[in-house]
């Protein structure tokens, strides 16, 4: 299973649409697990020891969808019309998500299972190829082992 994950107005929904007409099912979110701690009340820490666990136990495949343009985001929450505390804060929480994933890069705890896609910038077309590279690029180290991407052309995420 792939996971896409994500502060609000990343463009998380429409992507996982874009896929499907593919047959690429991806579910929006882990709502039990990556959602539940990607929250400012926890540390980096706690919450990279409990994503590292939930790495440890799954075969899904996660990727944290970021945007850096701000003012991209801003725009795209408020196109939604209906906002919560989350929307207002899309910024802060796309830190977050960087935040930790460096954090848990630094540490060696990704399993080749979470990657970080930078989708700053796209459009709706270039960030679902990109997702789909990162997907295929995270199928291939599974089959084959990362020690075997040199013998295959596909770019690295």
């Amino acid at each position: 299973m792939i996971i896409l994950e994500g502060t609000d107005a990343v463009g998380k929904t429409s992507t996982i649409k874009e896929l499907k007409k593919e047959n690429i099912i991806c579910n929006d979110r882990s709502k039990d697990i990556i959602s539940k701690y990607m929250l400012f009340d926890y540390t980096t820490d706690f919450r990279a020891k409990k994503y590292y666990e939930y790495l440890q136990e799954t075969d899904c495949i996660i990727l944290f969808l970021i945007n850096n343009d701000k003012e991209e985001l801003q725009k795209r929450v408020e196109k939604r019309g209906i906002r919560n505390e989350f929307d207002l804060q899309a910024s802060l929480y796309n830190e977050l998500y960087k935040e930790t994933f460096n954090y848990m890069k630094t540490n060696d705890m990704l399993l080749e299972k979470l990657y970080l896609v930078d989708v700053t910038n796209l459009s709706l077309k270039e960030q679902v190829q990109k997702v789909k590279e990162v997907i295929e690029y995270a199928e291939y180290c599974r089959t084959h082992g990362r020690g075997q991407i040199s013998r295959r052309k596909i770019k690295h995420p």
